[in-house]
């Protein structure tokens, strides 16, 4: 019943249904969650034995070796060379390796085998020398310890056998602060001074918003990134480099978020706008503030409250990160919509392994019993007839209509459409060839080739052909609903077709194949009016108030345009401004906005935000162009919040 009604709530019952139904089920779901993983390493030494080696499965950021090293230093007196072995396999390693583990099992030292994954066929004897070392009784201090990035070339007696660990990050921002804190030592916190505290308590904070925003997907990050343990470290020694022994009153934020920021966290960021979201995190939690009381969900407006806890021992900071308030996007600054979509993702993941798991299919046919009962070639012909009469006789006459025109009548706004009905023809003309041909195999007067069969598939799956995607706009959608709007694309182009020379009072750019292009166009027709250099403007937006149907005549400056839609915030006609969304309101639609083009000023409007604008949900690479929208609250807010214009929503 949940499944049905609430999908997103889906992964979240059950794993508290494994926490209450299950004996120990606490333990199945938060194992280790407070634990560093130093100490997991321990408690997993002394489970292994002479014949059980450890097997370190690498994440990003992740270094085992120096933890292995360091307890061996304080457990055994590890000395590399003298009973320590640490071997990087690769070309030629393999001879070494094998002397390392005699010499080891003889003498009981500790053998260090680094990337194993890279010489699979190796592992095949790895696998049979240790087979030999448990029947001939290896010396009791022996023990070996493997590293590899998941791989299918590992043997299954090899990982069998073996103790396996990995230094992944937990799910969950309690999880991760648990494990965030848990880095540094209680010997180590309770040296330092109370403003260090303070301000590594944060940092920890900030640690755990950095990992796990990545789960809301493309609104969390336009790209992914290996952040780890590591960069929390270094963050936290530069902080006590700069702080311990300072006389200094005054504390350098600037230098520490520019540090944190560009290049502690920056220096896996190479997208611009995840850049920005960064700093505006350490603007934030980095300032005068955070000595005192700091709220450590940023701006909230009084919906969720968490202030930081006053500087004291290392007993009071792990009691106050229990009492953590239940997870939800507003730690993030976000929308509690932004969790929706990823938490329906993820219950259809789940699912879906669970299905595979049993052998079941994963979905099943909604369209009646007569398409039930269709084969898939069938289904497949049907809709390759279908779209055959949708675009067969969809051709645009660019030659004709480019001659029908002077050159002075062809204007930059001509151009583009010019260009526009171009890319139609191309898309469609392959859409025609590659139907038809996959007619003439389905009647048998042709052999069917692997591109006609792969066709033939994506048409019974509602998924688009790749040369469609090759050659045609960007989207997400499936495929029915893409041919519609593949219509309403040809229907803009017919409209302009028919008067070349005036384009429509208001351009859908959600329905180009190149938006920038029309931008582009706007910004050549000021610089021909007013004489400006056009690598010196940009295109400025003035939102209206009126829809496509209310606009009776083309803007006295720039182009109005339609087709946007905003995702993590929404737009309020009445005050023209940015405003909260409403629940479950994903999307909400853009009035008709006035694009124009001038020179940038250095001055910065506090109450504007400058909103990132894409073709997709999906974001990244597909950006288009930034728009400057109105808002009350503080810009930061919706930098935070994910805030962006899409063009295609899609289905949403």
């Amino acid at each position: 019943v949940l499944r049905c009604l609430r999908p997103d709530r889906m992964c979240g019952a059950l794993a508290e249904w494994i926490r209450n139904a299950l004996p120990d089920g606490r333990d199945y779901m938060d194992c280790d969650g407070s634990s560093s993983f130093r100490q997991i390493l321990q408690n997993s030494f002394e489970d292994s034995t002479s014949t059980t080696p450890i097997f370190f499965i690498l994440s990003p950021g992740a270094d085992p070796v120096k933890e292995v090293e360091a307890m061996g230093k304080s457990l055994v007196g590890l000395q590399l060379g003298t009973n320590y072995w640490n071997v990087a396999m690769g070309q030629g390693q393999d001879v070494i390796a094998m002397a390392k583990l005699d010499i080891g099992h003889r003498e009981g030292h500790w053998v260090m085998l680094q990337n194993v994954h890279l010489m699979p066929k190796w592992c095949v004897e790895l696998e049979k020398k240790l087979d030999v070392f448990a029947v001939e009784n290896s010396h009791p201090n022996f023990r070996v310890f493997l590293s590899a990035d998941p791989n299918k070339g590992i043997p299954i007696g090899v990982l069998e056998r073996s103790i396996k660990l990995t230094n992944e990050p937990p799910q969950g921002m309690l999880a991760n602060l648990r494990r965030s804190f848990a880095l540094f030592s209680k010997e180590d916190f309770e040296d330092r001074d109370t403003k260090v505290k303070a301000i590594l308590f944060v940092l920890c904070h900030f640690h755990s918003l950095m990992l796990e925003r990545k789960k809301f997907g493309p609104m969390g990050y336009n790209m992914k990134y290996p952040f780890s343990a590591g960069d929390l470290r270094d963050s936290a020694q530069v902080l006590y480099n700069y702080l311990e022994g300072s006389s200094s009153v005054k504390i350098p934020w600037d230098d520490l978020r520019y540090i944190f920021g560009e290049i502690m966290y920056g220096g896996h960021i190479v997208d611009d706008w995840d850049r920005r979201m960064c700093e505006k995190y350490l603007l934030y939690f980095m300032r005068d503030e955070l000595l005192h009381e700091i709220e450590l969900v940023p701006y909230a407006d009084g919906k969720l409250s968490w202030p930081s806890p006053q500087p004291g021992p290392h007993e009071k900071y792990l009691e106050f990160i229990e009492t953590m308030p239940a997870e939800s996007p507003l730690f993030f600054g976000m929308h509690p919509n932004a969790e929706i979509n990823f938490r329906t993702v993820q219950c259809d993941k789940t699912f879906d392994i669970l299905m595979s798991l049993i052998g079941g299919s994963s979905g099943s046919s909604g369209g009646g019993d007569e398409e039930a009962a269709m084969s898939p070639m069938a289904i497949a012909e049907n809709t390759c007839s279908e779209i055959l009469e949708e675009v067969q006789e969809k051709k645009f006459p660019t030659d004709d209509v480019a001659r029908s025109m002077s050159e002075e009548e062809k204007g930059p706004y001509q151009f583009v459409f010019l260009q526009e009905c171009e890319y139609m023809n191309g898309l469609v003309f392959e859409m025609v060839r590659g139907l038809q041909e996959l007619q003439l195999g389905f009647k048998g007067e042709l052999t069917m080739s692997e591109v006609m069969e792969d066709l033939a598939h994506s048409l019974f799956s509602e998924k688009l052909p790749t040369w469609w995607v090759k050659l045609g706009f960007a989207s997400t959608r499936p495929l029915k609903s893409w041919r519609v709007n593949l219509q309403d694309r040809c229907a803009q182009l017919d409209d302009w077709i028919n008067d070349p020379l005036n384009i429509p009072k208001v351009v859908d750019i959600s329905r180009l194949f190149n938006p920038q292009s029309f931008l582009t166009a706007i910004k050549q027709i000021c610089c021909q009016s007013q004489g400006l250099e056009l690598d010196k403007l940009h295109v400025f937006t003035e939102v209206t108030k009126r829809d496509a149907k209310q606009v009776d005549a083309e803007s006295k400056e720039g182009a109005f345009v339609t087709g946007m839609f905003l995702e993590g915030a929404r737009w309020d006609s009445t005050s023209n401004s940015l405003e909260d969304s409403r629940p479950k309101e994903m999307f909400t639609g853009m009035p008709v906005i006035n694009c124009k083009a001038g020179m940038q000023t250095d001055k910065q409007d506090k109450n504007v935000y400058s909103c990132p604008t894409y073709c997709v949900p999906t974001r990244r690479p597909y950006f288009v162009f930034t728009a400057q929208l109105r808002t009350k609250a503080p810009p930061d807010k919706w930098v935070l919040a994910g805030v962006a214009m899409i063009l295609d929503i899609g289905g949403a």
